[in-house]
């Protein structure tokens, strides 16, 4: 195991620039192994002022490819061997047919959709059986080719396209991807320069504060080092919105999330069979819990709009 990207945690790290709040001091508050691909160890880098945290070091967009070479990258995967991949299987299924109606519930005007990071294009499918003119963005060829053949219709591999930069929408969507984006002040911008007037953004996020996060530290399934450059909690990601002149009007749990990745979570810590699974999904079960009191699911799905 590679350990040449190790920082110490606690260590302050005056060098820290904060693109959210501006602040120039973090610190180290854990070290997480790559443990789909390269096992390297990356520090997990949070701002002291508004909490939001950072993968360090940070791959650059000419290296991060390689962090996703790997068939078993599970947002992109069909296999339905072994009893997480079937479980994934399942909660996609069911999550599909829940964001598609909050979709319909929250936008004003129900036309025009675009899904950044739509992997193989299962939301978007479903979105088009629903009325919506669905445009969508996927930078992994392998699932952009999956997504095209499900829903008759090009895949960009880029917001900045000129296909995709030429439409405004209704509501832009981005289920667990924005995390994975580089500049995130660039891509805010970009995204709500696509919007219609009174159009909705649509942000689903791991969250740094819920109970589950906290259980299992450096074995957080969600830190997904590096392919998860950002690591925000819900004052974070309003400071972003508010910084860009937009308002986050609702968060929405995502309650399946906490058991899922607490599943995966026991497995990153070694722990295997049958009884490992139950605790994962008991712990998910403590950390929606713990939610209801505090707000701080597993993930939330963050309603935004413009000011």
């Amino acid at each position: 195991m590679s350990t040449t990207n190790t920082v110490e945690t606690g260590n302050n790290m005056d060098f820290f620039f904060c693109p959210v709040c501006g602040a120039n001091s973090g610190e180290t508050v854990s070290q997480c192994i790559d443990h789909s691909v390269t096992g390297e160890t990356f520090g997990i880098v949070r701002c002291k002022l508004c909490g939001y945290a950072q993968t360090f070091p940070l791959p650059n967009e000419l290296t991060i490819g390689k962090y996703y070479e790997t068939d078993d990258y599970i947002s992109h995967s069909e296999t339905n061997s072994g009893i997480v991949n079937k479980l994934y299987l399942l909660i996609r299924r069911f999550n599909v047919r829940a964001k598609s109606n909050l979709v319909k519930k929250i936008a004003c005007r129900r036309d025009n959709l675009l899904d950044v990071g739509c992997g193989t294009g299962f939301f978007l499918a479903r979105c088009k059986k629903q009325g919506w003119n669905v445009t969508g963005v996927e930078q992994s060829a392998t699932a952009r080719k999956k997504a095209e053949e499900l829903i008759n219709a090009p895949i960009y591999s880029s917001i900045y396209n000129p296909a995709v930069t030429e439409k405004t929408f209704d509501v832009i969507t981005l289920w667990h991807v924005f995390e994975h984006l580089f500049d995130i002040n660039k891509s805010f911008e970009q995204l709500k320069s696509m919007l219609n007037p009174h159009g909705v953004l649509v942000i689903a996020l791991p969250n740094l504060l819920s109970k589950d996060a906290k259980t299992y530290g450096n074995s957080w399934a969600a830190f997904d080092v590096p392919r998860h450059l950002s690591h925000f909690s819900p004052l974070s990601i309003r400071l972003l919105a508010e910084k860009h002149s937009m308002t986050v009007k609702k968060a929405v749990p995502m309650k399946f999330d906490a058991y899922y990745v607490s599943m995966l979570s026991e497995q990153i810590q070694g722990k295997k069979g049958i009884l490992s699974l139950l605790h994962g999904a008991y712990m998910g079960l403590k950390s929606n819990i713990s939610a209801r009191r505090t707000g701080n699911y597993s993930s939330l799905i963050y309603i935004i709009e413009p000011k």
